[in-house]
């Protein structure tokens, strides 16, 4: 009988992710992300970034791309930005701006992604940032700083 367990060479170790916050950002529990930090006001219209892997044989960024895009656009005035592409520390990331209206107030997702391949499979990695409220411009620029700060260090090996 097979024995599946992690790591593997289907399930590798995951990348370091690392993100350098300005003052007055907490770390919180990462719930579904592998971590998850908001600006230290509270409330539902702080600022937040998680940090997502999608692990998968033939999935691309622009794969998720459109996931993310059609996920924006099922919510009421969802509508998504050309993607466009960034290099943080030498490494290429892809950034989508996605938006939709929500209890009467937009919400704005900015999302960063890049691929990191290792053994038989792709890990994508996705940092998303969420920002909401009548403090969305100067949120949206202090999201995108710490976005900016972006460090992904694959892991070493195949994980098999």
């Amino acid at each position: 009988m097979p024995t599946v367990g992690h790591p593997s060479a289907l399930s590798p170790q995951l990348p370091t992710i690392e993100l350098t916050l300005p003052e007055g950002w907490v770390a919180e529990p990462g719930g579904d992300a592998l971590f998850r930090v908001s600006h230290g006001r509270g409330g539902d219209l702080a600022p937040q970034l998680a940090a997502y892997i999608h692990t998968s044989h033939e999935a691309s960024t622009a794969d998720l791309v459109d996931d993310l895009v059609v996920e924006a656009e099922s919510h009421d005035e969802g509508e998504s930005d050309p993607t466009f592409a960034v290099d943080l520390d030498g490494r290429e990331w892809t950034g989508l701006n996605v938006s939709w209206i929500e209890d009467g107030e937009p919400v704005y997702l900015v999302h960063l992604l890049t691929a990191v391949a290792v053994g038989e499979v792709t890990q994508l990695v996705r940092l998303t940032g969420r920002i909401a409220g009548p403090d969305s411009e100067r949120d949206y620029d202090e999201v995108q700083d710490v976005l900016e700060t972006a460090r992904v260090t694959p892991a070493r090996g195949d994980g098999a």
